[in-house]
């Protein structure tokens, strides 16, 4: 998996939690974008007001912490899940061992 600008930006740790804002964020708007909801609609539906509609639509990312995107994607309908994996190290080996990368998987 590619690396995200985040990287290049900020610290592993806040990199981390704006690549998860920004998937949230980003399915939050595919789902706005495919309900056919007006901003009003949809914000009645999310429980929040029409501006935070307008500032998903418009993806300010800033604007939403971690917590409020995933309580908006379970409003929305959505089943937001964490996978987690073990770091590579510059010589290709997982941060844990010396074994080849593995992935664990979150719940759903």
């Amino acid at each position: 998996m590619a690396r995200s600008v985040f990287h290049d930006l900020f610290s592993e740790e806040e990199a981390a939690e704006l690549e998860m804002r920004a998937k949230l964020l980003s399915g939050i708007n595919k789902w706005l974008n495919k309900s056919g909801l007006t901003q009003t609609e949809a914000a009645e539906q999310l429980g929040v007001t029409q501006a935070r509609v307008s500032e998903i639509k418009n993806g300010k990312i800033n604007r939403f912490s971690l917590s409020m995107l995933v309580r908006l994607a379970q409003r929305a309908g959505l089943r937001p899940c964490i996978k987690l994996s073990y770091r590579r190290q510059r010589d290709g080996r997982d941060s844990r061992t010396s074994a080849a990368p593995s992935t664990i998987s979150g719940w759903r």
